[in-house]
């Protein structure tokens, strides 16, 4: 049969987050929930780097990280469920990723 992609290649940035910001180096997970809100539309900057008193949202706190938030342009008002753990495979949305979180 046909072999399925490695993980990392699904998921890059569950990848990036295992080499600079797992929790052995002290990077928070903000929460293992996403944060669901209704959003209109605009350009909104996802916190990539977990830092954010802002949450979901960047408030520059990545600053020396090396790391940047996730620029989306929201085209319509609607629902969303910004990923709360940084480790989904689905950036910036939640996909679920944090109920396998320890």
């Amino acid at each position: 049969g046909a072999r399925r992609p490695r993980r990392s290649t699904l998921c890059p940035y569950r990848t990036l987050f295992r080499s600079r910001m797992s929790s052995e180096n002290g990077v928070p997970i903000p929460q293992k929930a996403p944060y669901v809100g209704a959003e209109e539309p605009g350009k909104k900057a996802w916190c990539i780097c977990g830092r954010s008193d802002a949450q979901p949202y960047c408030d520059g706190s990545h600053a020396g990280t090396g790391l940047a938030p996730l620029v989306v342009d929201i085209e319509e008002a609607k629902t969303v469920a910004w990923c709360g753990c940084k480790r989904t495979c689905n950036a910036p949305y939640c996909d679920g990723s944090h109920s396998q979180l320890p």
